[in-house]
């Protein structure tokens, strides 16, 4: 699949407000986080942060927020949910990490993300991707303490 990243527009976001996970996946539902959701609908956000993600076929299938902290560049992303665990991931994660490589001067060395542990799936994209894990935390969320780990990607 070919992936095109471009602003986050309103019907965009409003799509990816209204997705819903499965499970314990639900965790990532924009509605269910009120910070996650204002970010994502701060329109301030939408030309240089946070871009909708394209297929060929012009439909919305994940959205990517790329940003600096710490001086560190950090990558944050989603995937539409009837298109998670089809073996699509690592494909959507690459287009992402390319277009912060081309579009980002900033992004230095190495680009970081955070990943809830209990994810594992999403992990497993992430180091077939050329991400490795550097750190563990555990952060106050929406639903209460939640382990995360960091993991970065060296890039030339």
């Amino acid at each position: 699949m070919r992936y095109v990243l471009t602003p986050m527009n309103e019907k965009h976001a409003n799509d990816v407000a209204n997705w819903h996970y499965d499970d314990v996946y639900s965790f990532y539902d924009m509605a269910a986080d009120e910070n996650d959701l204002s970010i994502l609908m701060d329109t301030r956000n939408w030309r240089d942060t946070i871009k909708a993600v394209l297929n060929e076929d012009d439909e919305l299938v994940g959205w990517a927020a790329f940003y600096t902290e710490n001086d560190e560049f950090w990558l944050s992303l989603g995937m539409r949910p009837d298109l998670t665990g089809q073996g699509l991931g690592q494909e959507f994660v690459l287009e992402c990490v390319n277009y912060a490589i081309s579009h980002y001067g900033s992004t230095k060395h190495t680009i970081k993300l955070h990943v809830a542990l209990f994810n594992q799936r999403a992990i497993k994209v992430y180091q077939r991707a050329g991400f490795i894990q550097t750190d563990r935390t555990t952060r106050d969320t929406h639903i209460g303490k939640v382990d995360f780990i960091e993991m970065e990607k060296h890039i030339a």
